[in-house]
C-alpha cells in the first residue's frame, strides 16, 4: 500500500506551480540623493509572499554588474520550469533619458546621459530577458518613479513606461507617465495588502492598487498598470493555483449594432474588436476598409481618438470598459489601440490609446494592437 501513497504524493508535489521571488531595494546612492533605508517594507513583503509559497530572494543597494546580475539570476530561475510564477519588486531611484526608462544603480551618476544608457538597467531590455525565461506568468513592480536630476536634454521627470510588454504579465508603475512619486511606503503597503487577499484575481491586482494608492495620496499619485494576456481568472493560493467556481451567467441577447458611429465631423468605424494588428497592417486595413459605402478610411490621431473615452459600467462584468456607449462592448484582450501618432524620438515608437484604463502609452510599430479607423 505504501507504493500509491508515495506515487500520490509524487503527483501532488510535481503539479503544484513554482514561485519565484526578487526584491531589489537600492537605496544608499554614491551621486544621488539616498532614499529612506526599505529593508522593513522589503522584509514585509517576503513574509507575505513566502505565505504564498514563493521562493524569495532579496538583494540591496546593488552596483551596476550586481543589479544585471540579479536580473539574470532570477531570469534561470524562472526558466527551469514552464509553469513558475514570477513576481519582481524593485525599490529605488529610476529616470527615463529618450522615452527609455532606467533603474538606477547605486553607483551610476545620472547627471551624465551616457552613463545611464550603459550603465543604468534598461526596462525594456529587463523585461525581454524575464520574457526569454519563457515561464507563465511575470509579476513586476517597479516603486522607482522618483525626481531624479538626469543633466540631459534626453531627461525627463519619473520613470520611462514600458514598450516591451511581454504576453503573461502584470506590469505596475509606482505613479503615471512622465510624473514622480515621493519616496514613501504606500505603493508597497498596498501591494502587501492587496495580494494576500483571498481570492485576489491577479488580473485585477493592479488595478485595485491603483485606486487604493490614488485615493490615499488624493490623486496625487496614480499607479500605471500594464497586462498583458494573463492566464484568465488566476488567483494565487497556498499550495498552487486553483481555478474559481465561475457562475452560470445567461447568454445576453445579441444586439443590432451600427457599423458606423458619426462624432461631430468624423466617422468612425464600429465593430466587433477582436483581431489585432501591427501597426503598418492597421494603417493598409483602415485603408482598404469600404463600410456603408464610405472610402478613405485612416487611423486616428491621439485626440481624435482619446474623444471616444468615457467610464461605463458593463452590465454582468467585473471591468470598467472606458468607450463610448454607441460602440460594441465586446473588447478583447485589455483594449490597446493604434493611432497616427508618430512625434516621438524614436522612430520605431507610436503613441497608443488604452481603453480598459483611459491612458495613452508607446509600442513599437511591431506590436500587436486593435485598429479603429476613422475618415
Amino acid at each position: 500500500m505504501r507504493l500509491p501513497i508515495i506515487i500520490a504524493l509524487t503527483l501532488t508535489l510535481l503539479s503544484a506551480e513554482n514561485r519565484e521571488a526578487l526584491l531589489i531595494g537600492n537605496s544608499t546612492y554614491k551621486h544621488i540623493t539616498n532614499l529612506d533605508d526599505p529593508s522593513e517594507n522589503l522584509n514585509r513583503l517576503e513574509k507575505t509572499l513566502e505565505d504564498l509559497n514563493f521562493n524569495v530572494k532579496i538583494k540591496t543597494n546593488l552596483n551596476s554588474e550586481n543589479l544585471e546580475s540579479a536580473i539574470d539570476n532570477f531570469a534561470t530561475r524562472l526558466s527551469k520550469r514552464s509553469d513558475t510564477v514570477g513576481f519582481l519588486y524593485y525599490t529605488g531611484h529610476g529616470c527615463q533619458v529618450e522615452y527609455q526608462g532606467y533603474l538606477v544603480p547605486t553607483n551610476v551618476d545620472t547627471q551624465q546621459k551616457l552613463k545611464i544608457k550603459y550603465n543604468a538597467l534598461n526596462i525594456n531590455k529587463m523585461l525581454e530577458t524575464l520574457e526569454g525565461a519563457g515561464n507563465r506568468v511575470n509579476m513586476v513592480f517597479l516603486d522607482a518613479c522618483r525626481d531624479v536630476p538626469t543633466g540631459t536634454k534626453g531627461g525627463t521627470k519619473g520613470l520611462g513606461q514600458p514598450v516591451k510588454r511581454p504576453k503573461g504579465s502584470l506590469i505596475v508603475y509606482a505613479t503615471e507617465a512622465g510624473k514622480v512619486a515621493s519616496d514613501n511606503s504606500k505603493f508597497i503597503n498596498s501591494l502587501i495588502a492587496n495580494i494576500s487577499k483571498s481570492n485576489q484575481q491577479i488580473e485585477v491586482l493592479g488595478s485595485t492598487i491603483s485606486r487604493d494608492v490614488a485615493k490615499q495620496s488624493q490623486y496625487h499619485q496614480i499607479p500605471e498598470v500594464y497586462v498583458k494576456l494573463l492566464p484568465e481568472n488566476f488567483v494565487l493560493k497556498h499550495g498552487g493555483y486553483v481555478p474559481p467556481v465561475e457562475p452560470v451567467v445567461p447568454t445576453p441577447k445579441p444586439q443590432p449594432t451600427k457599423d458606423i458611429v458619426k462624432i461631430g465631423n468624423l466617422m468612425y468605424q464600429n465593430q466587433p474588436f477582436t483581431k489585432e494588428y501591427t501597426w503598418e497592417e492597421a494603417k493598409g486595413y483602415c485603408g482598404d476598409l469600404t463600410l456603408g459605402g464610405y472610402s478613405n478610411w485612416r487611423l486616428p490621431n491621439r485626440s481624435e481618438l482619446k474623444k471616444l473615452l468615457t467610464k461605463n459600467k458593463i452590465q454582468g462584468q467585473k471591468e470598467t470598459y472606458y468607450i463610448r456607449k454607441e460602440f460594441v462592448q465586446n473588447l478583447r484582450g485589455y483594449g490597446y489601440f493604434w493611432t497616427s501618432t508618430t512625434d516621438a524620438k524614436d522612430s520605431s515608437v507610436v503613441l497608443l490609446v488604452f481603453f480598459n484604463g483611459g491612458n495613452d502609452s508607446w509600442d513599437n510599430k511591431t506590436g500587436q494592437n486593435y485598429a479603429l479607423c476613422v475618415r
